[in-house]
């Protein structure tokens, strides 16, 4: 194990493990996390290079598409960080995973070159948080943000780490490789659960970001709502790095219910309102 995965393991204390494939970190240690505003992660080579921990949240959330019974997304979906960087998941919602896109998994590498598949398993609530005679599960955890974005600044802070009540369970992955990963939640691609990592400035890719139609077939290929959601626009590497940080309603394929029709009234208002005028003005 490198000296930067040590020193990323001393911070998060007891909890944390190597994961089964190389370069992944399982923890379920809440009490000390270092953010993108709290401590750097050193790598150990020298003082001048710094990894930065950031925070994606697992969701479920009101469908906004007749095609999905509920919205499952990664919050952000699309995000930029740095070689060396880790990203930590926090399952704020239960029964859900982190894995790769990569032949192994019998799915189209959509992971640079090089890096070795990697897979969380099914996580859920922190079950150091829970009362040991609990039956049935918790309805919410009790501190943290909404999942919103509200009472939380997005940076790992406040979501679970400190007080009473049920906490949700984290994984870590440090991104050492610069280019473009595309990762899935093994149990909810089909339901559109997928976001884009870039790590770097590399933006090139050896597979389809854009064009649906040149996507391989299922399984070699994303499936479901999960190809609506990857060739998206505004997860194009570029955008991602342009803007830092793309979030699940930045999304074309997000829409709130209704906004399809309301948008095509608006459109027809506006074609009737220029008739008249041009009637009225000859």
């Amino acid at each position: 194990m490198r000296p930067y995965r040590r020193d990323v393991m001393k911070i998060l204390g007891a909890g944390a493990a190597v994961g089964a494939f190389g370069g992944v970190a399982a923890a379920d240690e809440h009490d000390t996390y270092p953010t993108e505003d709290g401590p750097d992660v050193t790598n150990g080579d020298d003082d001048s290079t710094t990894g930065t921990v950031f925070t994606v949240r697992t969701l479920i959330r009101e469908s906004t598409n007749p095609q999905r019974p509920a919205d499952f997304i990664y919050q952000p979906t699309g995000l930029r960080i740095e070689p060396g960087d880790v990203i930590r998941f926090v399952f704020e919602t239960p029964d859900h995973n982190v894995t790769s896109y990569h032949p192994a998994f019998g799915m189209q590498r959509r992971v640079p070159p090089g890096v070795q598949p990697f897979s969380s398993p099914i996580m859920g609530w922190d079950p150091r948080s829970l009362p040991d005679d609990i039956d049935m599960p918790p309805a919410e955890h009790g501190n943290g943000g909404d999942g919103n974005g509200e009472n939380d600044d997005g940076n790992g802070e406040n979501d679970g780490g400190e007080g009473d009540g049920p906490r949700p369970s984290s994984w870590l992955y440090a991104f050492e490789t610069p280019g473009v990963y595309d990762l899935e939640c093994a149990p909810h691609e089909g339901f559109g659960m997928v976001m884009r990592v870039v790590v770097g400035e590399e933006t090139e890719t050896a597979f389809e970001t854009s064009d649906p139609g040149e996507l391989p077939p299922p399984r070699a290929g994303p499936v479901g709502l999960a190809r609506e959601v990857l060739t998206d626009p505004n997860l194009e590497p570029e955008a991602i790095v342009e803007h830092g940080r793309v979030e699940w309603e930045d999304l074309e394929s997000y829409q709130e219910p209704g906004t399809d029709d309301e948008d095509e009234a608006d459109d027809e208002d506006e074609a009737d309102g220029d008739d008249e005028a041009d009637g009225n003005g000859e």
